[in-house]
């Protein structure tokens, strides 16, 4: 009997574990992870998903008249922009390309489009660009910008 509840609660703690482990994901394994991380962060309105994706020095341009600078405010304005606009939003990314800089170095240009009830943002389509570097837990990234829509288009 004694030893059926070691194994009752040997099993509870693995099964706990195992469910703590599939809510905190890995970090991103490559530069083109990094995009899908992204666009999964995105999706989720979850704050915690954009916690994981930047280095502590991160540097964020949403506007070329803003910067951001350092993981927490960057985070943050995810944050707020999730709590109002953005959270009735989705993105798709279009045309990722990944030039790796040095091997722990890549520059990433993907295409963001934006959805909102399945169908796409007029208006709202952006080109992004992403500096991510490579640490002994993966990529994250170190600097960003959204390109604003050509005038014309």
């Amino acid at each position: 009997m004694h030893m059926s509840h070691l194994t009752h609660k040997f099993v509870a703690l693995f099964l706990a574990s195992a469910l703590f482990a599939a809510k905190a994901p890995a970090q991103s394994t490559t530069p083109e992870a990094v995009v899908d991380d992204f666009v999964k962060a995105w999706n989720s309105h979850d704050v915690k998903a954009f916690d994981r994706l930047f280095t502590e020095d991160a540097i964020w341009v949403p506007v070329a008249e803003v910067r951001v600078v350092g993981h927490a405010d960057v985070v943050k304005g995810f944050e707020d922009i999730h709590n109002t606009w953005a959270k009735k939003t989705t993105i798709t990314a279009k045309d990722p390309k990944v030039q790796l800089v040095r091997p722990d170095v890549a520059v990433i240009l993907f295409h963001a489009k934006y959805l909102q009830d399945g169908k796409e943002v007029p208006m709202l389509d952006r080109a992004m660009i992403l500096v991510a570097i490579k640490g002994a837990d993966g990529w994250k990234i170190a600097a960003g910008q959204l390109t604003k829509q050509h005038e014309g288009a």
